[in-house]
């Protein structure tokens, strides 16, 4: 993938971003404004697509548009360049179907930085369920027409599929006087003074040109660009304006994939579902079933039409591929079962509670409208889970049951789920209680605390902790913080769960013993926090009541709560700031990484995502952007801390990069108070040893 071709459409500045790209060895296909871009894009080898609205916003989205779908059936990405003044546009491009994007002022680094970023979900997403469809999407890359020429040769070579378009079947090297009859003498013409200059100069570029088959006309694109090394030879990769041509390859795709939304088709997941049955007999879980069936949808197929409802079916497949992709699901695979209903299916070894945490993931995504052709549509959901068993031998079973729960959660409310519960014949549906059981224990201080240990990198001293919350439920096992949070904003109770949690840990904190009393103490702050007018009056209160001093308090906040009202965050952290409270922007470099809020907003610490962070032992350019990250954020007098440190030499080359502190299980997990003080007291005993000896 890495070596495979950048599909750029530039409207106001593509010899720039070309140039750019292939001073990084990037091969660039180029697409006109005024093409078919997402054909251009399907019958080329590339699996990024690059769409520069600089200065044509409304033409740009709309081309972002069209080359949506082609992108999902490739498993590729998509980058869009806005200006500026188009930042506020952002909803806009996300419904469109880009997978990244980049606001201007940036310079070939960070243009460069992002591509990278879309390379490697690409390279994720080929781990993580789709391989079998991305060797098969590069079968078909493969048989795409294509010719080779070198300099001052008189033959061309064609590949097979060439050779077949042009009814030459078996012919690999032809003369160069064939081809020309096929063209008109005009053509003929304008056809070799475009090629020339690329040819003289040796870069890569579009040339096309009628072309007059046995059975109708047609225009066709060649992808010119010079062969890898190999001095003064080309290559030009064939893609048809119209639709010529369709491969047995093509033909094979379509069995395995929803012509609609791209997603894998219900004959591909029972495929998958069933290998997995009966590869895995062990007592674990070996599939989970999520199913999702979307409501109101006769209703707005009535409203607006058929042409209406497949554009809204195809948005929320790209919202569910996105959510799969970016909170870095393994192993996991989305279909489009028919209809209005789509499955996730994890496969194991696999725990239910992943399938319900997903499940209030899902559940998220029907929170905002989707945006149809101008139109602002509201969508809602009911979804079904079930979890193998090792009697389970096909996947009529699994989806059976999983059906079965989603038939219960229909006579639910909005975004409900339903679980099936084998082993309960006579109620073997059961209305799943998350939502009252975690009120419950929030209220009666059942929720449990964990610690783990941050370690300041200059002299291996344990300086603070951060507390992290867990819950084991009697059905769903143990649950993380972030299905507990979801769970209590779907359940409106999420201010009155923040609290409880906050209350908690200061609590637990004033009773640490007096060596322990120098700790800094890191609590996660949610979207509903933020969104609370009275969160600073209430927090203040629960410190005193709690006897619990501010100034060892670090709020720690992620990207998207800083983003939602940047006017109300900057009030409110200053408020805190005053009182000493320090404020920490959790897992940078997973959601808007903007300057914008780094800048504007009185932040003490950086927390750099562990997957962000595990980049420091990786390729140059993943280098370059965890040493970028933290020399921005050295710059703005922040401390950076970096999460998920695992190795001595991680950890080594985050200290060279400038990092401040740590914390991963090279120094410990998460643990409860009367783990951690032990723990402390040995660790900052034994490197104080160290230095005092050193």
């Amino acid at each position: 993938m890495k070596k495979a071709p950048v599909l750029l459409l530039s409207i106001r500045y593509e010899r720039e971003v070309k140039a750019v790209l292939e001073q990084a060895g990037k091969s660039v296909l180029l697409a006109a404004p005024d093409s078919d871009v997402g054909r251009a894009y399907r019958n080329s080898s590339a699996f990024i697509a690059l769409v520069d609205a600089r200065g044509a916003i409304e033409l740009g989205l709309a081309k972002a548009a069209e080359l949506s779908q082609h992108v999902a059936d490739r498993r590729g990405a998509m980058l869009v360049l806005l200006s500026r003044k188009d930042a506020q546009s952002l909803d806009r491009v996300y419904e469109v179907g880009a997978t990244h994007y980049l606001v201007s002022p940036f310079g070939g680094d960070q243009l460069l930085s992002a591509l990278r970023f879309a390379e490697r979900m690409i390279e994720r997403m080929r781990t993580s369920g789709t391989e079998a469809a991305l060797a098969q999407a590069q079968d078909y890359l493969q048989q795409s027409p294509r010719w080779y020429w070198s300099a001052g040769s008189n033959t061309v070579r064609l590949n097979d599929d060439l050779s077949a378009l042009l009814g030459l079947t078996g012919a690999e090297e032809v003369p160069l006087r064939m081809l020309a009859r096929l063209l008109p003498v005009r053509e003929l013409a304008d056809f070799r003074a475009a090629m020339r200059p690329l040819l003289e100069a040796e870069v890569s570029g579009p040339v096309d040109h009628p072309l007059n088959l046995p059975d109708k006309k047609t225009r066709l694109v060649h992808h010119v660009s010079p062969v890898h090394g190999e001095n003064g030879e080309f290559s030009g990769l064939m893609a048809a304006v119209e639709d010529i041509f369709e491969t047995a390859t093509q033909k094979r795709l379509s069995a395995h994939f929803d012509s609609l939304t791209g997603l894998a088709s219900l004959s591909s997941i029972r495929a998958r579902i069933d290998e997995a049955l009966v590869a895995d007999r062990d007592p674990q879980v070996g599939a989970i079933a999520v199913l999702i069936g979307l409501s109101r949808f006769d209703q707005i197929n009535a409203s607006f039409g058929r042409h209406v409802a497949d554009l809204l079916l195809q948005a929320v497949s790209r919202r569910l591929r996105r959510l799969i992709e970016e909170r870095g699901f393994d192993n996991t695979v989305a279909a489009r079962l028919g209809g209005t209903e789509f499955a996730v299916v994890f496969f194991g070894p696999i725990q239910l509670n992943q399938g319900v945490f997903f499940s209030q993931l899902v559940s998220g995504i029907f929170d905002r409208p989707f945006i149809i052709e101008g139109r602002r549509i509201y969508l809602s959901c009911r979804i079904g889970i079930a979890a193998s068993d090792p009697d389970m031998t096909s996947s009529d079973e699994l989806l059976r049951a999983a059906t079965s729960a989603l038939a219960s959660a229909r006579s639910l409310g909005p975004n409900a789920f339903q679980v099936y519960l084998s082993g309960h014949d006579t109620d073997p549906v059961r209305l799943a209680t998350l939502e009252q059981s975690v009120r419950d224990a929030a209220r009666s201080g059942e929720l449990d605390l964990r610690y783990q240990p941050q370690v300041d990198a200059s002299n291996n001293q344990i300086v603070g902790v951060e507390a992290l919350l867990r819950y084991e439920h009697p059905v769903y096992g143990q649950l993380t913080a972030d299905t507990l949070l979801s769970t209590a904003e779907r359940g409106e109770f999420g201010v009155e769960f923040g609290r409880s949690i906050l209350r908690q840990a200061f609590r637990e904190a004033a009773s640490w013993p007096s060596d322990m009393q120098h700790l800094r103490l890191s609590v996660n702050v949610t979207a509903a926090d933020m969104r609370d007018t009275e969160f600073v009056s209430s927090l203040i209160d629960s410190l005193s009541q709690a006897n619990f001093p501010p100034d060892r308090l670090t709020l720690e906040i992620t990207e998207g709560s800083l983003v939602e009202n940047l006017e109300h965050t900057a009030d409110m952290l200053s408020a805190l700031k005053r009182r000493d409270i320090r404020i920490a922007i959790d897992d940078f470099g997973t959601g808007y990484s903007s300057l914008a809020y780094l800048k504007a907003l009185p932040l003490d610490y950086l927390k750099i995502d562990k997957r962000i962070a595990a980049d420091i032992t990786g390729e140059t350019r993943d280098k370059i952007i965890v040493r970028g990250v933290i020399d921005m954020a050295r710059s703005l007098d922040m401390t950076v801390v970096a999460e998920g440190v695992e190795s001595e030499t991680q950890l080594d080359l985050l200290i060279r990069a400038g990092c401040n502190w740590y914390q991963g299980f090279l120094c410990a997990g998460a643990m409860p108070t009367d783990e951690m003080v032990p723990f402390i007291r040995h660790w900052n005993k034994a490197a104080g040893k160290k230095v005092a000896n050193s």
